[in-house]
């Protein structure tokens, strides 16, 4: 199981990282250090945040915590946050012409959105017709349309997607896990208060989930019109080039029905 991290805000954020993977597998102190051919001594240090972790050590410790990776890009953006690529888009978003041409070219429901928040920075018209619900607010707005602040508020889209728990659980999950030191601690506490106004909130912001649902790809929409259940696939995409891209691509494809869930080449 991925389980939920315990946030200990006294504790440095790349230690806290090193515990909860250390603890996931089960590991002692001791068991992670024999590991990275390092001293236990050394290791405490780390995870206490008592000497810094190092590009040397970071490898190491991936190598030995056999680091998913989602963890391992949450451990570089700590450990080197000029290295690191996290998506995080401004509000009111400075969207480049030729970026929103792009977005718009694509046929199936495309959006921008900025990450780990997931704030709806742009969407093309496929995806303002398909899910009105996802319009991104208007550059004047006091603050974005967000993502997970949609799914957990808005009733129609319990209705309509299938999968709601499972679409939610990754998404709260990923927030959870990849939000320390990245998002500004006021647009969070302002995501988790809307967030808890649903019943289910704490249930699903507290519980684990597996490795396989974690990657699961698959999101089911019911058709407003004829109830007819369609299949989709949701990829999320940075931007290689250009580099200097702040939000993150994402865009739903039609899947048929009998495509797998499961990576088949997965371990």
């Amino acid at each position: 199981m991925v389980g939920a991290l315990d946030l200990i805000p006294e504790q440095p954020l790349v230690g806290m990282y090193m515990r909860y993977r250390r603890e996931t597998l089960g590991f002692t102190q001791e068991e992670a250090a024999r590991r990275m051919f390092i001293s236990v001594s050394l290791y405490r240090k780390l995870e206490n945040g008592e000497r810094a972790l190092s590009v040397e050590r970071l490898e190491d410790w991936c190598a030995a915590m056999d680091a998913p990776l989602w963890l391992l890009e949450k451990m570089i953006s700590l450990a080197m946050p000029k290295v690191a690529r996290f998506a995080r888009g401004a509000w009111p978003p400075q969207l480049r012409e030729e970026d929103l041409e792009h977005l718009e070219a694509l046929p199936f429901p495309a959006y921008f959105h900025s990450f780990p928040e997931l704030d709806v920075l742009g969407a093309n018209a496929a995806a303002r017709q398909a899910f009105p619900w996802l319009i991104p607010a208007s550059p004047g707005a006091e603050r974005p349309v967000n993502l997970l602040e949609t799914f957990m508020t808005v009733p129609e889209v319990q209705e309509l997607v299938v999968n709601w728990e499972t679409v939610v659980g990754r998404l709260l999950f990923t927030l959870r896990v990849m939000s320390p030191g990245v998002v500004a601690a006021e647009r969070l506490a302002q995501i988790l208060d809307t967030c808890r106004t649903n019943p289910e909130f704490e249930r699903l912001w507290s519980s684990g989930i597996s490795q396989e649902l974690f990657n699961d790809s698959l999101v089911l929409v019911r058709h407003p019109l004829t109830g007819e259940r369609m299949s989709f696939t949701i990829r999320s995409y940075n931007a290689f080039h250009p580099q200097d891209c702040d939000y993150q691509l994402f865009m739903l494809t039609p899947r048929a029905p009998t495509t797998p869930t499961i990576d088949p080449c997965a371990d």
